[in-house]
């Protein structure tokens, strides 16, 4: 585990908004934790038990992570005091070189779909690598919204973000781990924008949507009858 860079960015697929924009909400994933989460070892491949895995627990401000644990690191690193975010490869083990997925739903309720059009995080304070870390937002529809790039180089002095790429549901954090000894990025103070929730029909229009598509098989039925 390493961070804190300078930052150096590339527009990859769409124009980066440098000036930083307020987080409706803030993650900082400091005791205590929802869902009975437990920190594990920050170390790269240290198994990862059953209570360090981040799935829900924190959908009641409408977040879901994909591919990641909680971890503790050592005094001084994280930004928000103790715990993180690593990623988990898939033989179940610490691996910053997996990407860690974040996606937005209605608060409470994985079953509606939502968007934000900011994301950002603070890496750990460790020093630097030279990892490529690239973060990338998605649509409704899965297709690519945008991509930002981020260099490893020295200290990272602000949240690295995404943002003025228009309304995405999902984001991934994708770290290119060049040197396992000298440790991956840890992802803490995950934060986003207002959650925007796709409108859902109401009961009666469902009903109004019904009736027209009886009514227009109807109408084809007894067409199909007078030729």
């Amino acid at each position: 585990m390493s961070s804190k860079p300078c930052v150096k960015i590339c527009a990859a697929i769409v124009f980066f908004v440098p000036s930083y924009v307020i987080a409706n909400t803030v993650i900082d994933f400091e005791n205590p934790l929802p869902g009975g989460l437990v920190a594990t070892s920050y170390v790269q491949s240290t198994i990862v038990p059953a209570s360090a895995w981040v799935t829900d627990q924190y959908l009641n401000v409408g977040l879901v992570v994909d591919g990641a644990a909680i971890v503790a690191l050592p005094s001084g690193s994280a930004p928000s005091g103790i715990n993180a975010l690593a990623g988990i490869g898939g033989d179940g083990r610490i691996d910053y070189d997996t990407p860690v997925s974040f996606s937005f739903f209605a608060p409470g309720n994985s079953g509606v779909m939502g968007t934000t059009d900011f994301f950002g995080y603070s890496a750990d304070l460790f020093g630097s690598s030279r990892n490529i870390i690239t973060i990338s937002a998605y649509g409704l529809d899965g297709s690519l919204v945008g991509q930002v790039s981020y260099t490893e180089t020295g200290d990272f002095t602000a949240p690295l973000i995404i943002s003025g790429v228009g309304q995405f549901h999902s984001v991934t954090v994708d770290q290119t781990l060049y040197n396992t000894t000298s440790g991956g990025i840890a992802l803490d103070l995950i934060q986003f924008g207002d959650i925007s929730i796709a409108a859902v029909p109401e009961p009666q229009t469902y009903v109004m949507l019904l009736a027209g598509l009886g009514l227009l098989g109807f109408m084809v039925h007894r067409r199909k009858q007078d030729i």
